[in-house]
């Protein structure tokens, strides 16, 4: 069903900087998608703030590593919305091994911090996009500064932004 108040995807935004970002476009006149991987009851907190804002908010669980997940997140905010003017890809996760500790990096670790990371983003960019022209949409990609500026962080991690 199209209407006429744009609305925004925000992967991630259960709390942190994804949660002030949906926050930001309601207040701006958005009807706010976001989306959890792990977080339910944050993500709760979230939307009811949302709503007491006004407009249409979804809160929608999917990991953004799991292509089939995206798809049906995807999905679920066209038929809610009818469209999609923007998309922010803020999901990301980190590992627990110390910087230093090169032989501790387990790899399948690895492969999950650049599942989420790195092939989530390209896979939500990917669902979202036809949408996201339909409307003449945009898409904001969130880094971290640890990517220009390494520091005490996991170096799965500090790859990734």
């Amino acid at each position: 069903m199209a209407q006429d108040r744009p609305a925004a995807l925000v992967t991630g935004s259960a709390s942190g900087i994804g949660r002030a970002a949906a926050l930001r476009l309601a207040r701006a006149g958005y009807d706010v998608a976001i989306n959890y991987s792990r977080s339910e009851d944050t993500a709760r907190q979230t939307l009811a703030e949302l709503e007491s804002l006004g407009g249409r908010h979804l809160a929608l669980r999917a990991d953004v590593s799991d292509d089939e997940a995206v798809a049906s997140l995807a999905a679920a905010v066209g038929e809610t919305y009818g469209r999609l003017d923007a998309l922010v890809n803020n999901a990301g996760v980190t590992s627990q091994t110390p910087p230093d500790d090169l032989d501790g990096v387990d790899l399948a670790e690895w492969d999950r911090v650049f599942a989420v990371n790195v092939r989530g983003l390209f896979q939500v960019t990917r669902a979202c996009a036809p949408r996201l022209r339909a409307a003449g949409g945009c898409v904001v990609n969130v880094a971290s500064i640890v990517g220009l500026r390494p520091g005490p962080q996991p170096v799965a991690y500090a790859a990734t932004p």
